[in-house]
Formats: C-alpha cells, sequence, structure tokens
C-alpha cells in the first residue's frame, strides 16, 4: 500500500469542534484521491410521499457501499440526508467504484428510489478552482467523522446534479455485481423531540466578519447550555422500533445481496430478537451490550458537523427556535452569513455498525420530514434572493 493509500489513516483527530467548524487545521487531500459522491433524485416528492426515511437510508447506503468495498483502507466519510460523500486513495478505486455503481443500478428495486452517482478526482476540483480538505473529529472511543474544507464538495454536488458534466457521473457499465451493504442497520423509532422542536440548521459563513466558532458562542448563549446538551439522541427517546416496522424491512432489503432474501430475513429476525431481549433486561446478550452500546451511541452520532457549511440537528423549545432563527436571519441581512432551518417533532437515525465487539459504530442524523433537503432548500431560496 502506498504513502497516499494511508494517508487519512494517518491524521490525528481533533476533539475542538470550534476550530474544526472556523476550518483551522485541515488537510488537503491527495491529488490522486476521488471524490464519490450520491444523491437521491427528487428527493422533494419523497418528502411529500412521507417517505423520507428511505432517503435517508439510501443515502446511509451510498456511503456503507464503498466503506465495504474498500477492504480495511481508512477513508473519511459524511452523510447528506438525501445522499452521501466518500473520498477514497487510487488503491481502493476500482472496488469503490463498482460497489457504488451496484447500488445506483439495484437501488429502485430495492429502495423504490433513484440514485445518481458521481466519481470525480481531487485533482479536477483543483483545477476548477476549489480544494478538497479534511480533518478527523474525535468521537467516543477509535470512533471519528470527517470533516471538509475549501468548496470541493460543493463543486462536486454540483457537477453530479448537472447533465452537461457526465464525464464524472457513473454508467451501467461501472455496476458491480453483487451488493454488499453489511453494517447499514435502521432499527431505532424516530426520535421524538423532548423539548418540542427539532431544529435542523445549516449556515456559512461570509467573508471575515465572523467566524463558526462565534455563531456557535451565540447559539449557547440563546441555549443557555452547550450546544452537546441539545443532541437529539437521549435515553428518554431512544427506543427500538417493531420488527414488522417499515425500518426493518428497509434493513432487510439492503442486507439481500449479502444474505439473499430469506437469508437476511432470518439474519435481521435472529439479531433483532437478541437487541430487544438485551434492551428490555438492560443487559449483554452476545456482543450486544445494551447499556453500554446506548451511551456510546449518544457519544457517536454526527448530528453537528462541517463541509465547508455548519450543520446542526438539535433539540429545542419553540422559543429557542424562535430566537435562534432571528439570530440567524439578523446575521443574514447584515450579511455575515446565510442560512436556512426545518423545524419537525423529532429526527431520524440510520446506524453504521462496523464492530460491536470493538464499540465501531457511528449514527446519522437528519431532521424528520425533510431535515437537510429542506434546509439546504431555503438556504438556496435565500442565495437567490441576494442575487
Amino acid at each position: 500500500m502506498s504513502d497516499t493509500n494511508k494517508f487519512y489513516g494517518s491524521l490525528n483527530p481533533s476533539e475542538d469542534f470550534d476550530t474544526i467548524s472556523d476550518g483551522v487545521g485541515f488537510m488537503p487531500l491527495p491529488d490522486d484521491w476521488t471524490v464519490l459522491i450520491s444523491d437521491v433524485v427528487n428527493s422533494t416528492g419523497a418528502i411529500e410521499r412521507g417517505d423520507y426515511k428511505s432517503v435517508n437510508m439510501v443515502g446511509a447506503a451510498s456511503i456503507v457501499a464503498v466503506l465495504n468495498g474498500c477492504a480495511g483502507v481508512d477513508v473519511p466519510f459524511m452523510f447528506g440526508g438525501d445522499g452521501g460523500v466518500v473520498a477514497v486513495p487510487p488503491g481502493a478505486l476500482k472496488a469503490a467504484r463498482t460497489r457504488l455503481g451496484a447500488l445506483q443500478d439495484q437501488c429502485e428495486a430495492l429502495f423504490g428510489l433513484t440514485l445518481r452517482t458521481a466519481a470525480i478526482p481531487v485533482h479536477a476540483l483543483r483545477r476548477a478552482g476549489a480544494d478538497a480538505q479534511v480533518r478527523k473529529f474525535q468521537l467516543a472511543g477509535n470512533n471519528h467523522l470527517a470533516m471538509f474544507a475549501g468548496g470541493g464538495l460543493e463543486l462536486a454536488d454540483k457537477w453530479l446534479k448537472d447533465e452537461t458534466q457526465d464525464k464524472w457521473h457513473l454508467a451501467p457499465e461501472d455496476a458491480g455485481k453483487s451488493l454488499d451493504l453489511e453494517g447499514l442497520s435502521c432499527r431505532w423509532q424516530p426520535l421524538n423531540a423532548r423539548n418540542g422542536v427539532m431544529l435542523t440548521i445549516i449556515m456559512q459563513t461570509a467573508g471575515d466578519k465572523v467566524t463558526a466558532s462565534q455563531i456557535n458562542k451565540n447559539l449557547t448563549r440563546i441555549l443557555g447550555k452547550p450546544i452537546n446538551d441539545c443532541a437529539p439522541v437521549q435515553n428518554s427517546n431512544l427506543k427500538l422500533a417493531g420488527l414488522s416496522s417499515p425500518n426493518l424491512s428497509m434493513e432487510r432489503a439492503a442486507l439481500r445481496g449479502r444474505y439473499g432474501r430469506y437469508g437476511a430475513l432470518a439474519w435481521t429476525t435472529l439479531t433483532y430478537m437478541l437487541q430487544s431481549l438485551a434492551e428490555r433486561y438492560n443487559r449483554r446478550y452476545v456482543e450486544y451490550n445494551a447499556p453500554k452500546y446506548r451511551e456510546e451511541l449518544k457519544a457517536n452520532t454526527d448530528f453537528r458537523k462541517f463541509d465547508g457549511a455548519l450543520r446542526l440537528v438539535i433539540d429545542v423549545t419553540g422559543q429557542q427556535a424562535d430566537e435562534i432563527e432571528q439570530f440567524l436571519e439578523s446575521s443574514f441581512q447584515a450579511g455575515d452569513l446565510n442560512y436556512g432551518t426545518w423545524r419537525s417533532d423529532a429526527a431520524l437515525m440510520t446506524c453504521l455498525l462496523f464492530d460491536l465487539a470493538q464499540s465501531l459504530h457511528v449514527h446519522f442524523i437528519d431532521g424528520a420530514n425533510g431535515g437537510y433537503t429542506q434546509a439546504a432548500k431555503a438556504m438556496k431560496a435565500r442565495a437567490a434572493s441576494l442575487r
């Protein structure tokens, strides 16, 4: 394995989210790496049909498909609600392309949604004037999340949705025959807002007049407590969905490529029953240690992240949501930032389970009924109003 393949694994993680959100300490991805990016076509229509959980599932599936093709190489990834991003080194590119291509090929049959995908070289983004930089944010144990800067992801998303940039789009011949989504899990009920409002926020500073850490300080002032204390996952709202829920149906669909239809049914039923018993009696069964797992889960979510824009899903009161939106609007009018928000009564969680015995698992958070998709829509509308 060449040094460039080891790039991301060699980075030291940071526990200081403020410096990350201010764009400090990022390292450029090597020129020979590739950004694999995906997006659910017409996710707005899925929202209108009440099918946004399936959108989240496909977004997470696009990440796990690539990770399972990377053969143990440490790579950065980010969940976007209706899609995902993974950056891969040259040694993992061929397998990653075929795995993501297989998901694109089978997505409609498995989930009833159409996925578009692209593989964009980092050097192409740089030639176009953007950059692709990355940092690691430390979670509990050996888990971490990737944060991105430099405008590269924003440009990659633009090219993904631009039919004139089809040279980067994955084609049918890129589809592999096998689809491995092992590790993708979806067993929890929606996380009901304990304080009344689950607020999804996307905001991007403009110029040098204000920093993301200064915005965070204002949010903390409004909340009257650290942002961490407003994370969506708490013991009181962490409840398993039923065995017959659509969540388990989607997980079974995701595992058909590995276990077959009946094997996926048997596997999800058996592991769900063990998990349900462990949760009911608050104890360990096999590798699932209920009290330990719940505590790790609360610490291992992506309820806040940074990709050039600051993204949050937080549990707040109606008054706090009003004050936050008033602060963001006044900052927007002053030219300090652009933003979009979305209010719902719950958050959705989709899980990646790498190795329970080693406590390796991360959990993707999005606001219910549209979350990041609706907040991004509002943010684009504000940008258009300026133009």
